[in-house]
């Protein structure tokens, strides 16, 4: 699949709040796309094809060395494609760039593809969340990756 990451921007925001319907329970919505576009501390990346559909994104807070990942989202018509993976390679990339220490997430305890792609990319789980997602109920696994700062990855 022939796609390309790049930062979010205003065109984008329609496109995310949809995507966030379809893949989360309880989304954000445009307005909270648009707060992040004037947010220093947040890394926006958009995952989207030659035809300018969005295919998904990845959405990160930094405050001093530390990263959170705060969403990752990707079309369920084109998952299992690289994409997800790129966006978490872009992540890291950031990291590293910007002296970051570690990248941390929470994920549902019963997403288990989620939470194999994220050990894919050295994500360990370091602790959980009680009752932390909604509709359904359901525990949250952190989970985090410490960055090392002697190369990007590939």
């Amino acid at each position: 699949m022939d796609y390309r990451l790049l930062p979010m921007e205003k065109r984008h925001l329609s496109a995310l709040a949809a995507l966030e319907r379809i893949c989360f329970s309880d989304p954000w919505s445009e307005d909270a796309f648009l707060s992040e576009l004037d947010n220093p501390g947040s890394h926006f990346m958009v995952a989207q094809d030659a035809a300018g559909t969005v295919l998904g994104y990845l959405g990160l807070h930094h405050v001093l060395d530390e990263g959170y990942i705060a969403n990752i989202a990707v079309d369920p018509l084109f998952r299992r494609q690289g994409i997800g993976s790129a966006l978490l390679t872009d992540a890291q990339r950031f990291a590293c760039r910007t002296g970051l220490a570690f990248l941390t997430l929470e994920v549902r305890r019963s997403n288990l593809g989620a939470q194999a792609l994220y050990r894919r990319h050295g994500f360990e789980p370091v602790g959980e969340r009680k009752n932390y997602y909604r509709e359904p109920v359901e525990d949250a696994i952190l989970m985090t990756r410490p960055i090392g700062h002697e190369e990007e990855p590939a």
